[in-house]
């Protein structure tokens, strides 16, 4: 059994990404392994600031902005670099505590 940890900059962008399917398709044809997906670059940054200006009673709305756009850019990369996708098939991914159908199947 393999554990493969992939996050920030391996994950920073949709070509990226996909070079991260790429391997794990590669380890998997060699035995079991165990995937652990951590944050894209920048958005644990922006969660650490969210966190402390919402403690300081500053505004964190340009953090939750920018963490916001950064999902959405690779979303739209990946969508547009996988034809199959579905259109809208992201479209809850926008909306916290939503599981898009067939995403969650303990959910169901």
């Amino acid at each position: 059994m393999r554990v493969l940890k992939f996050g920030g900059t391996s994950v920073a962008n949709a070509e990226r990404f996909l070079r991260v399917a790429d391997i794990l398709e590669s380890n998997a044809r060699q035995g079991q392994v165990a995937t652990v997906l951590s944050a894209p670059a920048k958005i644990t940054n922006h969660l650490v600031a969210m966190i402390e200006k919402t403690i300081s009673g500053q505004d964190a709305l340009p953090n939750i902005s920018d963490a916001e756009r950064i999902f959405a850019e690779l979303l739209t990369g990946l969508t547009a670099a996988q034809p199959g996708i579905p259109a809208g098939a992201t479209e809850n991914f926008r909306r916290p505590g939503i599981c898009p159908n067939k995403t969650c199947p303990a959910w169901h």
